[in-house]
């Protein structure tokens, strides 16, 4: 059968950018409403639908949170479909059994037991799994931004990548393996500062040198992006889903309004504005994709959460993008 839940929450607000003890938590349960509560507080807001014999669900969740970066692991015995809220943090899944597959805007990765798959902080992300076993890593943005610049001199945009396995991944592993056993694990005691900071420079390093990132400050034909361009996507891949416009996008990138058209037009071939259309309907695509008609969702409804207010208009931009109407999507 297929169940969907009401749960949903704001992404997680109590990030610690500069780090703290680490904060361990449990969960074992069957109530699906207390898992994904779990879930939303300790990852991102989301709303999810289930598969499978509800009666017989089954959920455990351990994860120790730094701030900067968590470490968890999860295991969840329904197939689950849902749509993230924003995330201003990276996650690496691996796959300790079953599958994992994730979508954000065009872009799809998926992997199969002891393979890997990298999802950057932005927009929102359409999950799913059958029953699954899940070892989950999160870096904040921040933490990232700050360890670019120290291994690799320049910013960076991380990139969705995925199945990623055997030699590519084996420092990864070695590293989350270190930061678990000898940072995180209770016997070992409590972590100081300067442990913890470590900690977040390995993940980070590693990271930058496990999976692929756009790297550098300047147009260039290996597809780099300048700051203003790679500030002005990075903030409408987070924020489309409110009323931002030209002016809030050019306020967040740190330059003028024409500036930031120059700038996209000479580097994307595109506007900012586009842009956020083009967002905007990957966003309403995903929300299409994980919606319940039986359950009262309209396309209207989710037309308009992404801020296209006129039906006919979105209908066309839509089945222009993706090759089908909003309502066969929805129907799927």
């Amino acid at each position: 059968m297929d169940v969907r839940s009401d749960v949903r929450m704001d992404m997680r607000s109590d990030v610690r950018s500069d780090g703290g003890p680490v904060t361990r938590t449990e969960l074992v349960t069957g109530d699906l409403d207390e898992a994904h509560g779990y879930l939303c507080r300790t990852y991102v807001g989301h709303r999810p639908r289930f598969s499978g014999d509800r009666a017989a669900f089954r959920f455990r969740a351990a994860t120790a949170d730094e701030g900067r970066f968590s470490l968890g692991r999860m295991t969840h015995t329904l197939g689950t479909r849902l749509v993230t809220e924003p995330r201003d943090f990276l996650v690496v899944v691996c796959v300790l059994d079953g599958a994992y597959a994730v979508e954000a805007g065009r872009d799809e990765a998926r992997a199969v037991r002891g393979g890997f798959v990298a999802l950057p902080p932005g927009g929102p992300a359409h999950a799913r799994w059958p029953a699954a076993e899940l070892g989950v890593v999160g870096i904040t943005r921040s933490a990232l931004a700050r360890a670019a610049l120290e291994v690799l001199g320049a910013p960076v945009t991380p990139l969705l990548a995925g199945p990623l396995s055997g030699e590519r991944v084996r420092r990864w592993r070695g590293a989350v393996r270190f930061v678990s056993h000898e940072l995180l694990d209770e016997a070992s005691g409590a972590a100081g500062p300067l442990l913890r900071a470590e900690a977040v420079r390995l993940l980070s390093a590693v990271y930058l040198t496990t999976f692929p990132v756009l790297v550098g400050d300047r147009p260039g034909p290996n597809g780099t992006l300048p700051a203003a361009v790679r500030r002005a996507r990075a903030f409408v891949d987070e924020h489309a889903h409110r009323d931002i416009g030209l002016t809030e996008i050019a306020e967040a990138a740190r330059t003028s309004p024409r500036a930031l058209q120059d700038g996209f037009r000479r580097v994307l071939g595109t506007t900012p504005t586009a842009y956020l259309r083009e967002v905007r309907l990957d966003g309403a695509h995903l929300a299409l994709r994980a919606a319940d008609p039986t359950s009262g969702d309209t396309v209207a409804a989710i037309a308009r959460s992404w801020g296209f207010a006129h039906l006919g208009r979105f209908a066309a931009a839509y089945r222009d993008r993706f090759g089908r109407t909003p309502r066969e999507t929805l129907r799927e």
